[in-house]
């Protein structure tokens, strides 16, 4: 089924600004060892906080992981259930307070044509950061199959955002030819259905931006996650892999960037990370965990922080590797 939306496209620099200096806290740990047998996270895909919590999603699991403090081991909360294949849960956000209640959404990302990565892990989480109730399950199938008859090589949905009265879904454009795309649907009807675990449909989109990140390292840069901040502009960040596994789940890391978006969705600043070349994808405001304590001992790092300082975790792209926790300031 096409889709009979509007587009816009804008453009960011050909290439990043002067590289932005990271401040490595850690690693991401669990107190109890994952169905793998790991004690630690090896593939943070996303990070949000809810009810005085930080929660983290990982590619490879079905479970979200709630830290008390990042630098403490984080604690597996069920999620997708009876999942055989890898779920790819690559986002998640927080929607706000309901009866008390947050609304985590962790999205997966499409990719590959893999049903299996065609869902949402939707969970309450009340104003103590606990999970209540359980576990629910959204189908996104609908919506994906639609953009694959949009997209190239099909959806990889990298990050969420609730702005106003929109959704917006993040699709990473990795390869020459393929597209950077931020999808707007209708946040009102899409919330419903990811609460009530049903489907969200295709009729929900209202229309798309394509963002052009430029280069890093000869490759293309696409969207790992975003953030919305308090005056309506977006962080996020984007990472670069060749194409030497394009069809698989990762490829040679180039390394990532930082970036900010207007209200128009334009790109006002894109710094790489300085460093070893890592590959981002979660970032919050660092205000949000300092705050609030979650950074833990590493909050004295960021006391000084300005409004522009952002947390981020990283996915190494290799099971041995636990994954960091970085800080890094655009201010």
């Amino acid at each position: 089924m096409r889709i009979a939306i509007s587009t816009s496209t804008v453009h960011g620099p050909a290439n990043p600004g002067a590289p932005l200096p990271a401040q490595l806290l850690g690693t991401l740990a669990l107190d109890t060892p994952d169905r793998d047998g790991r004690s630690y996270v090896s593939a943070a895909s996303g990070l949000a906080t809810a009810g005085g919590a930080a929660w983290v999603v990982s590619d490879e699991l079905g479970e979200l992981i709630r830290y008390d403090q990042l630098a403490a081991p984080g604690r597996l909360v069920p999620g997708l259930r009876h999942h055989k294949k890898k779920p790819d849960l690559e986002s998640v956000l927080a929607i706000p307070a309901r009866d008390g209640h947050t609304t985590l959404v962790a999205f997966g990302s499409g990719s590959k044509g893999d049903h299996s990565r065609d869902h949402a892990l939707v969970r309450e989480v009340d104003a103590a950061g606990h999970a209540v109730g359980h576990a629910v399950t959204a189908s996104l199938k609908p919506l994906y199959d639609a953009l694959r008859s949009q997209l190239r090589d099909g959806p990889n949905i990298e990050a969420a955002v609730l702005r106003g009265s929109e959704l917006l879904l993040f699709h990473r454009g990795r390869a020459a030819g393929d597209r950077n795309v931020i999808f707007h649907l209708d946040a009102e009807r899409a919330v419903t259905a990811l609460r009530g675990g049903g489907k969200v449909d295709d009729d929900l989109i209202r229309g798309t931006t394509e963002v052009d990140l430029g280069e890093l390292g000869g490759e293309r840069l696409g969207f790992s996650d975003a953030h919305l901040l308090a005056d309506g502009r977006i962080a996020f960040v984007a990472s670069a892999e060749a194409s030497d596994n394009l069809h698989g789940d990762g490829g040679t890391i180039k390394g990532s960037a930082v970036g900010i978006l207007d209200a128009n969705l334009a790109v006002q600043q894109l710094r790489p990370i300085a460093g070893p070349p890592r590959k981002v994808e979660g970032i919050v405001p660092t205000s949000d965990l300092a705050s609030t304590g979650l950074l833990g001992r590493a909050a004295l790092i960021a006391a000084h922080a300005g409004p522009l300082s952002f947390t981020l975790v990283t996915d190494p792209d290799d099971a041995r590797q636990a994954s960091e926790l970085l800080v890094v300031d655009l201010g």
